[in-house]
């Protein structure tokens, strides 16, 4: 009730800042290169021909379009994402129970397929990204986690779990769910209220995008 309790305070508070413009930006994340452009490449195309895959198999006469990859969205906010660019695509979509579910609104299931793709291949998800880290750069991603996310939520007056032990970092698996945001995405915190902390805060770091 504590933690519930704390993010109801900081709603009202939320609500006047974003009326008022004010954005406080999050401090401290590295500049150091994690990525480099090879790896980041090599990951993206690894992501793109992966999900190109199973549309190329059931219906060969598809043509693949190009994607252009966008940031790369947290596991929660995922179902959100892919529901919103597949709407744009003419596409029927729906969050229910956590999964993007949509259907046809009068295309083709070829149509509907490709356009799945062009969502899915242009909306990574952290973990899918996160699969193909070497340990130091799980590592580094528990750090953002840890020394940059945490204490700014805690900073906003919002709850945020402490981590498990630093060893846990040689990869996500090990962090047994671990994520700063989890009481937050958990809790019945209203959609502006979760935006205004991920924009202040944002839960995934620059360096995790696959934009060329």
């Amino acid at each position: 009730m504590g933690r519930l309790r704390a993010i109801v305070a900081i709603a009202a508070v939320v609500t006047g800042i974003t009326l008022l413009g004010g954005c406080v930006p999050v401090s401290g994340e590295t500049g150091a290169v994690v990525f480099t452009d090879r790896q980041r490449a090599s990951i993206r195309t690894t992501i793109l021909d992966s999900k190109w895959s199973p549309v190329a198999t059931e219906y060969p006469e598809a043509i693949r379009p190009e994607v252009t990859m966008m940031v790369t969205v947290p596991d929660h906010d995922w179902p959100d994402a892919m529901v919103e660019c597949l709407r744009l695509a003419g596409i029927v979509a729906h969050v229910v129970n956590g999964s993007a579910v949509y259907g046809s609104a009068g295309q083709t299931p070829l149509e509907v397929a490709v356009s799945f793709y062009s969502c899915e291949a242009g909306h990574p998800a952290e973990s899918q990204v996160a699969s193909y880290f070497t340990p130091e750069q799980s590592a580094a991603l528990y750090d953002y986690h840890l020394r940059v996310v945490r204490p700014c939520l805690l900073g906003a007056g919002a709850p945020s779990p402490a981590s498990p032990d630093r060893s846990a970092a040689v990869g996500l698996a090990g962090l047994a769910g671990w994520n700063p945001y989890q009481v937050i995405w958990t809790s019945s915190i209203s959609a502006q209220t979760r935006t205004y902390l991920e924009h202040r805060c944002p839960p995934t770091p620059t360096w995790l995008n696959l934009k060329p």
